[in-house]
């Protein structure tokens, strides 16, 4: 026969184990926030492949045309006019802008606008956020990766991918590394290549895109990001 003493220590170990149960089986339930991660990239890095393997890697969506669709839809204009303006907001003046629109419906101000509001509405239920200054948006509410490559490495992928010739590819990735930086200082008075703007800077020179998508989940996992 066991003691009151015995009896009563027992029911204490059986409250603490269903307590303990109880607690382990809240934590299961509780849903978690999806991740949010923005990537910026030169023109020829892989920075796109990477993006959609990481969004795959962590089931949410990757958001780039995405962005373009929810600035034209609350802007109430075309998509294929905010396409043409898109990361060319350096090169168009107030005149050109409203001419391209054929009426005063998109100015600057509402550009940049309903950039932030698609950016932190998409945010809200995680996605791989491709370029447009998303990391200055965010701030450390993302995961803020950037994606490099030497002129020489990003050319030879732009002529493979493109069918054109390795000085036309050179070409290519200058001019559009030219009209990316210049979107982020017009938009955000900052320096694209600084990497106090991001967690993780990575070459692809060195990785492959695979490689990348693995660094940036183990970066994640020890920098104990929350989204």
């Amino acid at each position: 026969m066991k003691c009151s003493a015995e009896r009563l220590i027992e029911a204490l170990v059986a409250v603490q184990i269903l307590d303990y149960q109880k607690q382990q089986s809240e934590k299961v339930k509780q849903p978690t926030k999806p991740a949010v991660v923005t990537i910026s990239r030169e023109c020829g890095s892989m920075g796109a492949q990477v993006a959609q393997l990481l969004a795959d890697d962590l089931e949410v969506r990757c958001c780039d045309r995405m962005i373009l669709q929810g600035v034209a839809s609350r802007a109430n204009v075309d998509e294929d006019l905010v396409k043409a303006l898109d990361q060319h907001v350096s090169k168009i003046g107030d005149q050109l802008w409203r001419k391209l629109l054929h009426k005063d419906t998109l100015s600057y101000e509402d550009y940049y606008q309903n950039l932030v509001k698609t950016i932190l509405s998409i945010s809200r239920t995680g996605g791989v956020i491709i370029g447009r200054g998303a990391n200055h948006i965010l701030g450390e509410k993302a995961f803020r990766v950037r994606v490099t490559g030497s002129l020489n490495k990003c050319a030879r992928f732009i002529s493979d991918r493109d069918k054109v010739d390795i000085e036309r590819a050179i070409e290519i990735a200058r001019e559009s590394n030219n009209e990316r930086a210049e979107y982020i200082r017009k938009l955000y008075s900052a320096d694209i290549n600084d990497p106090s703007h991001y967690d993780l800077v990575l070459n692809s020179d060195r990785f492959s895109h695979d490689q990348m998508v693995d660094l940036i989940l183990f970066a994640m996992e020890k920098s104990g990001f929350k989204s």
